[in-house]
């Protein structure tokens, strides 16, 4: 992998480590559904306005079945399902569960694309998902029946995110990055805007809001989920998968648990036990090895024993 490209990885788990920032600000005082509409709606406005500059919008009509299933898989569900777990649980927490991505990725790479899963790349998988249940046994984190279903709906999202992925490469390489974010954006939005407005924000506690009583401080956090956390991160993104393949794009989220942890502590006082540390670990170095990116044997075999 290119340095260019290394350095695209760190600014990507950067941005979308602030994703569970904002989502834990936004979510319990708007909702699920807001959260998600306000996020893929904002971003298509910023980016159709690129494919129309371009003269590309009406090249995507023949593309239009692709990207409705890239919007439901990238970010209709994934979205949805993290914004409610976001009501509950906090955002270093999140940011861990989500950095099984690449797990998914593996297994659905090996499920549909054909790739074959080595000793090593078994042997990640396994320490992945025991990570998993290391976190899960920490009681202080997931003490509750609402923070279990939390938790399962983050790991259902992240295998959304492992099945778009490989869709992508395999429905929509023939398109731009621009083309398949922006494509796939204003389907999610047609899809959520309608409803999120009609209902309106959804908040967990306290009276009925209104859109015009939103605070401030919450539409900041939906403008930046909005306008980096997914404009920018997934042309990022998108430019990655084209690069490298949807299996090492995927090595991104290796990154994003430091940097949700990092600022979920700094900006929303989060204590970090030594059980989320333990299980970042564990999931961080299972990742590596179900991603093929490093192997314990230098090779995608068990060293031959005399």
């Amino acid at each position: 992998m290119k340095v260019r490209d290394l350095l695209e990885m760190l600014l990507l788990a950067a941005i979308w480590g602030a994703s569970f920032l904002f989502l834990r600000m936004a979510a319990p005082a708007v909702g699920s559904l807001a959260v998600a509409a306000v996020r893929v709606t904002g971003a298509a406005l910023l980016l159709l306005p690129l494919l129309m500059l371009r003269g590309d919008l009406a090249r995507l009509k023949p593309w239009l079945p692709a990207l409705l299933v890239s919007a439901l898989l990238s970010y209709v569900l994934p979205f949805s399902g993290l914004s409610q777990a976001a009501r509950t649980l906090p955002a270093g927490l999140m940011s861990i569960l989500n950095a099984t991505t690449p797990l998914w990725g593996a297994l659905v790479g090996w499920w549909w694309a054909g790739e074959r899963l080595s000793a090593s790349r078994l042997l990640g998988l396994s320490l992945g998902f025991g990570g998993v249940a290391l976190l899960a046994a920490d009681r202080s984190q997931i003490a509750s029946a609402a923070a279990w279903q939390a938790v399962a709906l983050c790991l259902a999202s992240t295998l959304m995110y492992a099945l778009a992925v490989h869709h992508a490469k395999r429905h929509l390489s023939a398109l731009s990055p621009v083309s398949v974010s922006a494509g796939s954006l204003g389907c999610a939005a047609l899809m959520l805007a309608g409803p999120a407005w009609w209902l309106g924000p959804q908040a967990a506690q306290g009276p009925a809001l209104q859109w015009g009583d939103v605070p401030t401080a919450i539409w900041v956090a939906l403008l930046g989920l909005a306008a980096f956390c997914t404009a920018l991160a997934y042309l990022l993104f998108y430019r990655l998968i084209a690069r490298v393949g949807p299996t090492k794009a995927l090595t991104v989220t290796f990154l994003v648990p430091v940097f949700g942890m990092l600022w979920g502590s700094v900006f929303l006082n989060e204590q970090l036990s030594a059980s989320m540390l333990a299980s970042t670990t564990v999931i961080v170095l299972g990742t590596v090895l179900s991603s093929g990116a490093w192997t314990p044997w230098g090779r995608d075999h068990p060293p031959k024993t005399a």
